[in-house]
Formats: structure tokens, sequence, C-alpha cells
């Protein structure tokens, strides 16, 4: 073998070496990607729930029901159908916000009624003192609670 194939070789060799290089490079490049991508996803993921949750805060439903926010009372949601909560894995269910109103009026006859059940059925009732119950059916409260799905 003689010194220009020494030079060849070298050269190759040289040429593979750097390609090898920049493939490396390449699929480091990817692999920022790749977690860029999960990184955004977890965004995406973060913000639709809380979108969710903005939906269904104290001020939309104090909006939609022309009342003040603290009469709009928001349950905490129940953890047990979560799939990380004891004992780990799949509950077989989860849990759907479920609104209520309370809405009081004053009967035809003069008595002050109320209704648990959207207007559904009223039952007389004794008002505080000092407040004053309307004519026509109005939203006091709202309720925010949790019912449990099966699935």
């Amino acid at each position: 073998m003689s010194y220009a194939d020494d030079e060849e070789f070298d050269r190759a060799t040289l040429e593979d070496i750097n390609r090898s290089i920049q493939e490396v490079k390449e699929a480091v490049k990817d692999k920022w990607n790749s977690v860029q991508l999960i990184f955004v996803v977890l965004i995406g993921i973060a913000a639709w729930d809380w979108a969710g949750n903005v939906w269904h805060s104290k001020w939309r439903y104090a909006t939609e029901y022309s009342i003040d926010s603290a009469k709009v009372v928001v349950g905490k949601e129940p953890h047990d159908c979560a799939f990380l909560a004891a004992p780990l894995g799949t509950k077989y269910c989860h849990y759907d916000r479920e609104v209520s109103t309370l809405r009081w009026a004053t009967s035809k006859e003069g008595y002050p009624i109320v209704s648990y059940d959207e207007g559904k059925t009223w039952s007389t009732f004794t008002p505080e003192a000092s407040a004053s119950v309307p004519k026509t059916a109005t939203v006091e409260q709202v309720f925010v609670g949790w019912k449990k799905i099966e699935e």
C-alpha cells in the first residue's frame, strides 16, 4: 500500500466520520423537535382543561342567571374516579357537572314560595325578615355539583 492509498483511505474515513456526525446532529435536532411537540401537546391539554373550568366558573353562572357571584356555590370535584387515585387504574366512572338553581317568588295568594328543582314544584317557606321576595320566579342561588356516571 502506497502513501497515496493511505491518503485516499484517510479521506474516505474522514468523510464517513463527517457523515456520521451530521446524522447525529440531525437526530439531536429531531429529538429536540419531539420534546417541543410533547411540550406543545401538554400545553394544549392544560389549556383545554383551563377553558372547561373557566366556562363553568362562578362568573359565568352569575352572569347567566343575573345574580351576585357570592350566590353561586361550586362543589369540589370528587377524585375517586381519577386514574391515579388509589387503587391505581381505570375506575370505569367519571363525574359530570350538574347545575341546579334555587328559585323563589310570591304565590298568587301572596305567600313566599321556593323551588329547588328548576321551578317544577313549589312550596311555601319563611324568608329572613330582611329578605324581599320578588313577585315573579327569580333565581336566588345556583349550585354546581357533581354526578357520578358509571361506565
